[in-house]
């Protein structure tokens, strides 16, 4: 594969940092500018949500090798932790059988190849999974602050606030005789986002900066579900391309995360009434991606967004009891994931 890449220097860079440098692009870009020089470099910067630059950053001053190198460090750090946290929460609520495929499940995801680049989604998986155990045990203060960590690393982290509120009330009592004080843990969850959009408002005067940034791409909101009849029409009503591919794989994904969601609910895998807060805080995500477009591909990056539905690798790992199921997941996973990441790697604007 190495010597496959292309090489667009002439063949003068070595084939090992070749390979770095590709599996390392599209988002990666933003996140090391920000970190190096800050949101001002980049008129789309501000999309980027500022917790992963910060900690590249950091890190960068402590470890040798440059941004890239910190990066990579924080992302793969972030994915032992997040694979652990998924582990033991599906532990916590279904077995030890059901944690360990569901941890591999996740890893071997088609676009799981994500978690271990330069991109800030093993982060952000780490903190959902985080938050959302901490609250199914009753730890309510490093649930919220998990939660505020979650949304300074991205907008999507707000969500948790349903979840986590959903689970409080069932612990306390839909009617509890009085306000306990840690109530005021779930309003940590969006102050993340808060106090990036005052950093927004302070430095560009516009505290919405992180979403009018948005417009670079031409990305706009829509109600559920109209975002992904864009992305079948789009899909199906032009000439064979990356895009229609990439339209196609993210609704095609969703699809299915939609259908293991249903499972969640309905059929033998089903969940208990009081584990809903994990198909609660996956409705809410799907809801989310199928709502967002860009004018050029609707829904793009769904197809990895839906990492974060922790609930579809749950339901998934109690199906795969069944051995057929196991290794048909394990083999169809771990050979589309392969063939994905040499798409990524070959710069193709597919998956990103």
């Amino acid at each position: 594969m190495l010597a496959w890449l292309p090489r667009p220097d002439g063949g003068t860079t070595p084939a090992a940092k070749q390979l770095l440098l590709s599996l390392n692009q599209w988002d990666t870009g933003h996140y090391l500018r920000i970190a190096e020089s800050g949101y001002q470099a980049d008129p789309a910067s501000p999309a980027f949500f500022p917790l992963y630059p910060i900690l590249i950053r950091v890190t960068d001053v402590i470890v040798p090798g440059g941004a890239l190198v910190a990066a990579l460090l924080i992302a793969n750090a972030a994915v032992f932790g997040a694979l652990t946290l998924l582990y033991r929460l599906t532990d916590h609520e279904f077995g030890t059988a059901v944690a360990q495929r569901a941890t591999w499940y996740l890893a071997a995801f088609p676009t799981g190849f994500f978690l271990f680049i330069g991109y800030n989604e093993s982060l952000f998986i780490l903190l959902l999974t985080g938050a959302l155990y901490a609250g199914r045990r009753g730890h309510w203060w490093l649930a919220g602050a998990l939660g505020a960590l979650s949304s300074a690393t991205r907008l999507f982290g707000v969500l948790l606030m349903v979840p986590l509120a959903m689970e409080y009330a069932r612990q306390i009592g839909w009617r509890p005789r009085r306000v306990r004080p840690d109530l005021l843990s779930l309003a940590l969850v969006p102050m993340g986002a808060a106090a990036y959009s005052l950093y927004c408002l302070i430095i560009f005067d516009d505290p919405l900066a992180f979403s009018n940034a948005q417009d670079h791409w031409g990305r706009h909101y829509t109600f559920p579900g109209a975002a992904w009849v864009s992305a079948v029409q789009h899909a199906g009503g032009g000439l064979l391309s990356t895009d229609t591919l990439g339209a196609a794989l993210d609704a095609g994904t969703v699809v299915v995360a939609a259908v293991l969601l249903i499972l969640c609910v309905a059929g033998p895998a089903r969940f208990r009434r009081d584990q809903m807060y994990l198909v609660v805080h996956g409705v809410l995500t799907l809801a989310l991606l199928t709502s967002t477009e860009l004018w050029f591909r609707p829904m793009m990056s769904s197809s990895r967004y839906v990492l974060e539905v922790l609930a579809i690798f749950i339901v998934l790992a109690r199906l795969g009891a069944r051995q057929a199921i196991d290794r048909a997941v394990l083999v169809i996973g771990a050979a589309l994931h392969a063939s994905f990441l040499t798409i990524f790697i070959a710069g193709t604007f597919f998956i990103a």
